[in-house]
């Protein structure tokens, strides 16, 4: 397949043509001095070069002064437990994990890992704004050791035990062993347990589920650009996975088909990642991982799917051999909705909610579909229907697109809130030729038959019937797959009653009292449903965002290899075949239709603007794209995440592929880092890295004030895996890293042990935060 270079799809998409954004020249290439001066306070200038000298970065990055040989630039390199800003920058802590906020009889707690942020103004007020922030799940190691500090009783001892013969150790709570890692709530051993194992367990279900979900706060902004909470407030509120905080009165329900089969009001909300803010002043909070603590798979009929056993499962995220007496308790426990008095019913989960922050009443929108929910992206322009861009983060996942029936009247009216609940949701299909189209998730769509065998797993998951829940599918080469593809068809055909060339979507689902109910399956059902009509496999979409100047979408795709939860189509992501550097992720960007960029378009037209990697072999020089936002100048603002467990980890991929060098290669790109994309200018689609976070950190959630001169960012899960600091003293460690001529160099690199992040004192936990950043005039 030919490749399209940046500078070819840069023409191609039509992005160095120049722009006009919101009363903002976005300066053509060429168009600009070369060094012009910027404003007071500016963070760019005109011609979209940064206003700013890039923090150190770990590797070299593309277009990085040559007259300094990267080996001698970057022979010592120090890793910092702070965010590291530019020269001239400030950030202040707007709420942690466990800050109590609220006026007497109002109060909430804030939650525990801050993801998405999103910032909305308080009608009738010209300095007061209501902030969104999405709270995914609990770190259980920093959070144990918060556990005092914040709920103020004793921590519960849940440790986890290295094991021989058991890679993954052994899980002990309150003195009593589990079978291993994970424990059948159903089996013998469980009904054994002690009942203060019990009540330990209830509670530490009870408290990890209430400190997710989401929380509203009240802010005042300064004339410096510069924001407070509102803490005697007593309209913040707090949702979590199963409770109301300061939210008694607001009304909760479902809209859409999917709502008529559940027949209940939403119990809460959970594992909430992105999202997005409408232009009428209300967020949309997306439910991602929701599988972790709940039930996903359901009967062609809509009921939770029947399983054999229900597990309490904790997630070490380090092998038997490399668990140290400092990392005692699990990374993660997961089946935790199971252990609440009233279990969590996973059908309530994994939907866009809409919530009106003044009201606090609370929208399940069932038309966007359930799946694993990155963010959601709105386009909303007069004459037009409404359009919702959405990524399905999983291996293998989907790139949506909801599109409303109606059109937008005033994009500002609140009532646009009804167009989420009346249109059609469709999943993109990539070819090869940069083109694509939307395919409808409807009843009457045709099935298609699947082409695992272009994936890198070889294995696709589909609806299994008639069973229900999915099934892996595949060649019989396959080691993921549990049927092959004839077998699958075969499996279809009996359960339709006819060839499978003649099936549709709706065939796919117990007969109903109507199609609205089989719409409503299907729905639930989205991530499988769209495997089986053509809907390509893609690279873990994470951040969709539509730019307000000419309309194209651009897409972070995270991570392009494969796992047992699947992989993408690597026709679409070569990058799949593992042959370099780029596999980790790239920035896509795609326009509708003919270049009329219409919400309704059934067409569209991708190509690659920017790639993973090391800049030798042509990456952007970062790893894993996850969040994305766009400045009032029209440039994109990009945050990473590497996992935790990878995060400065001494390996090379050519070193070692059958442990740790494909897995653990990304360990070179240091702590997760927020860079800055120039969308037009001559440095169009040139990374410059303008702040690096904690130790063992996310960044997530990049809000840019309307007037660009106040960053809100959330910094997630410092000292994940390591915990506090604790007066350890940094290691040091040797890494082989790439120049910009390919030739290969080896690096000291000083890694701080833990976190201490925000408050600076080791003996603590490290805490999540969002903060707003800010510069001096």
């Amino acid at each position: 397949m030919a490749k399209i270079g940046r500078r070819g799809f840069l023409k191609y998409i039509g992005a160095g043509a120049s722009l006009t954004l919101a009363g903002w020249p976005l300066a053509s290439s060429g168009c600009a001095p070369a060094r012009p001066s910027r404003r007071p306070g500016a963070w760019t200038l005109p011609d979209g070069s940064p206003a700013w000298e890039t923090v150190d970065y770990p590797v070299p990055l593309p277009g990085q002064d040559p007259s300094i040989p990267d080996a001698r630039r970057l022979a010592e390199f120090t890793v910092r437990d702070e965010l590291v800003l530019p020269e001239g920058f400030r950030y202040d802590v707007l709420a942690q994990w466990g800050d109590l906020l609220g006026a007497e009889g109002h109060r909430i707690r804030f939650g525990y890992n801050n993801d998405y942020t999103g910032l909305a103004p308080v009608r009738g007020s010209e300095d007061e704004y209501w902030l969104l922030v999405n709270h995914e799940y609990v770190s259980f190691r920093p959070y144990i050791e918060s556990w005092r500090e914040v709920y103020g009783d004793d921590p519960p001892q849940i440790v986890l035990r290295p094991r021989e013969g058991l890679e993954k150790g052994r899980l002990s709570v309150d003195g009593w062993d589990f079978p291993s890692h994970r424990l059948d709530l159903d089996s013998a051993r469980a009904r054994s347990m002690p009942e203060k194992v019990r009540r330990t367990l209830a509670k530490v279900a009870e408290r990890v589920l209430d400190a997710q979900g989401v929380s509203v706060l009240r802010l005042r902004r300064h004339e410096d650009g510069t924001f407070e909470v509102l803490s005697r407030a007593s309209d913040h509120r707090r949702i979590s996975a199963f409770r109301r905080h300061n939210a008694s009165a607001a009304v909760f329900r479902f809209s859409g088909p999917a709502g008529k089969i559940l027949q209940a009001e939403p119990r809460g909300t959970m594992s909430n990642c992105s999202g997005g803010t409408t232009p009428w002043g209300t967020f949309l909070t997306c439910e991602e991982n929701f599988q972790q603590q709940s039930q996903e798979e359901i009967t062609p009929g809509g009921a939770l799917a029947a399983h054999p056993t229900r597990y309490l499962v904790a997630d070490p995220h380090l092998t038997d051999d490399e668990m140290q007496d400092s990392h005692p308790a699990p990374l993660r426990l997961k089946g935790l909705g199971q252990l609440l008095p009233e279990p969590l019913d996973g059908r309530h989960y994994g939907w866009v909610a809409e919530i009106d922050p003044a009201t606090g009443n609370l929208t399940k929108h069932t038309l966007l579909g359930r799946f694993r929910h990155e963010n959601v992206a709105v386009r909303c322009r007069a004459g037009e229907p409404l359009a919702a861009y959405m990524g399905d983060d999983r291996r293998g996942g989907h790139v949506w697109k909801y599109v409303s029936r109606e059109a937008v009247e005033d994009p500002s009216d609140p009532s646009n809130s009804r167009l989420f609940e009346s249109g059609t949701l469709y999943v993109a299909r990539f070819r090869e030729d940069y083109s694509g189209g939307w395919i409808p998730l409807l009843p009457s769509t045709p099935l298609r038959r699947p082409q695992p065998e272009h994936c890198p797993s070889g294995h696709m998951h589909l609806p299994d019937r008639p069973r229900g829940g999915t099934v892996k599918v595949g060649p019989a080469s396959s080691a993921e797959a549990e049927i092959t593809l004839q077998q699958w068809v075969q499996r279809v055909e009996a359960f339709c009653g006819k060839p499978f060339q003649d099936c549709t979507l709706g065939d796919l689902v117990e007969p109903q009292s109507g199609p609205e109910q089989a719409l409503g399956v299907l729905l639930m059902e989205a991530f499988a449903m769209a495997n089986c009509i053509g809907g390509t496999p893609t690279a873990r979409p994470e951040d969709l965002e539509v730019h307000p100047a000419d309309q194209s979408v651009y897409i972070a795709f995270t991570d392009a290899t494969e796992g047992s939860e699947g992989s993408p189509d690597q026709r679409i992501f070569p990058d799949s075949r593992r042959e370099n550097s780029r596999q980790y992720g790239a920035l896509y960007r795609l326009l509708e239709g003919d270049g009329s960029a219409r919400s309704d378009s059934e067409d569209f037209r991708w190509g690659r603007f920017v790639s993973s990697g090391e800049a030798a072999e042509g990456g952007g020089g970062f790893a894993h794209a996850d969040n994305l936002a766009i400045d009032p100048e029209g440039h994109l603002w990009m945050v990473t995440d590497i996992s935790t467990s990878v995060q400065n980890f001494p390996t090379r991929r050519s070193e070692d592929l059958t442990r740790r060098g494909e897995k653990y290669f990304p360990g070179v790109f240091g702590n997760n880092a927020i860079f800055f994309i120039p969308t037009g200018g001559p440095h169009a689609a040139r990374p410059f890295c303008f702040a690096t976070g904690p130790v063992e950190c996310e960044m997530a959630g990049p809000t840019f004030t309307s007037d660009g001169r106040t960053l809100i960012l959330s910094v997630q899960h410092p000292g994940e895996q390591s915990g506090r600091n604790g007066g350890r003293p940094p290691e040091r460690q040797t890494y082989r890293i790439s120049s910009r001529d390919g030739t290969t160099f080896e690096q000291t690199r000083t890694v701080p042990q833990g976190s201490s992040f925000p408050h600076g004192d080791p003996s603590r936990a490290p805490r999540p935060a969002v903060i707003s950043i800010t510069r001096g005039e």
